[in-house]
């Protein structure tokens, strides 16, 4: 613990042989704690944020979800937790702060149209307005990070960010784009394989969801798309 803290990085094989890339690490001793990633041969630390940054790790597993969510090696994210953990709103403010660092050029999320309990029947309007219901959760995750959602809809008009459900992401290649999966536990794996192999140069999918919380009659925690991926 005493050489991570001094030379910031320790070898991998000193702890384990075993070890995945991206894995993280926690070590305890008598006299402290220390958290870390392997990356390639080494053990190094998490990525530390600016005292800006519009969201704080409140414990470790945040802190391993904040690392993923930035770290640009890592294309593919999968979160899974109860509400409340803040999957949504780490991924959120992760994918604006790419975009406003210009790592990202826009951000597209997405999500299964499956309702809880009975159908409340047809939407009207485009495509964009039969999905705007659905997106309540980004709405309030958005509220609670920048205050409004004066942001969030302009940067709708501009293209910034995109809505779209999966039915509709066949035929399409995201280059430079933040991909969001909301309730991803709702996708077979055949709607989240068609969706991750769209993912081009650039760009990072996350999947989200609750694998307690499956609303798709034909699914269950072991047959749901997430828990395929995972």
């Amino acid at each position: 613990i005493d050489e991570f803290y001094q030379a910031k990085k320790i070898l991998a094989r000193d702890i384990s042989s075993n070890l995945f890339d991206n894995e993280f690490i926690i070590a305890k001793c008598q006299s402290g704690s220390m958290i870390g990633v392997k990356k390639r041969a080494m053990i190094e630390p998490l990525i530390q944020f600016p005292e800006d940054f519009p969201a704080e790790a409140r414990n470790k597993e945040q802190k391993f979800c904040l690392h993923l969510l930035n770290d640009k090696d890592v294309e593919l994210v999968t979160i899974t937790g109860k509400a409340g953990t803040g999957k949504t709103f780490l991924t959120l403010v992760s994918a604006m702060e790419q975009i406003i660092k210009g790592d990202m050029k826009r951000i597209v999320i997405t999500r299964t149209m499956q309702p809880v309990g009975k159908e409340i029947g047809f939407l009207p309007g485009d495509v964009n307005e039969k999905v705007e219901p659905w997106m309540g959760s980004i709405k309030d995750n958005f509220r609670a990070a920048y205050g409004s959602l004066v942001y969030y809809e302009s940067m709708l008009q501009k293209g910034q960010i995109e809505i779209t459900p999966i039915s509709l992401i066949r035929g399409r290649t995201f280059n430079n784009t933040f991909i969001i999966v909301d309730e991803a536990q709702n996708s077979s794996i055949h709607e989240l394989k068609t969706l991750i192999t769209r993912v081009g140069e650039n760009s990072k999918i996350v999947l989200l969801g609750d694998i307690d919380q499956i609303d798709t009659p034909y699914l269950d925690a072991k047959s749901s798309g997430l828990s395929i991926v995972i």
